[in-house]
């Protein structure tokens, strides 16, 4: 059985992937000299809004883990994620899976073994409904 949780990071996942981004499963593709520019799509924290009626609310954090080599490398994912963020917000409810998915807070580092490359880190708050007792 496969949850709204995994629905909704595959959606994203495939939406990134539709829009001729480079999608990994797995942080070192972050880190490797060979794969960039790609993103790793983390799935984070839910909270569970009160119960209205029989729906449960849910908020779910996403992270989008974006590397990228350039000579500016902080700057170097920032294509990669104006392209993602682009994408995302052409169907914010993910084709009906969610109410809403906003941009939350962007984190921006250097890799130490490689400082060419730059990771992103842009975090999505995905709103959701499920019935009460459905996962």
């Amino acid at each position: 059985m496969t949850t709204k949780t995994q629905s909704i990071v595959a959606a994203i996942a495939a939406t990134l992937t539709g829009a001729g981004i480079s999608v990994r499963e797995d942080t070192e593709a972050l880190f490797s000299f060979e794969t960039k520019p790609c993103i790793v799509v983390d799935c984070g924290d839910e909270i569970c809004q009160p119960v209205v009626g029989s729906m449960v609310y849910w908020d779910l954090t996403v992270t989008l883990m974006i590397g990228a080599d350039g000579p500016v490398p902080k700057l170097a994912p920032e294509p990669t994620r104006a392209a993602a963020h682009a994408a995302l917000y052409v169907d914010r409810t993910l084709g009906g899976l969610a109410i809403d998915i906003s941009i939350g807070q962007v984190n921006r580092a250097i890799d130490v073994e490689n400082p060419a490359a730059g990771i992103t880190q842009a975090t999505y708050l995905v709103k959701y409904r499920a019935l009460e007792g459905v996962v």
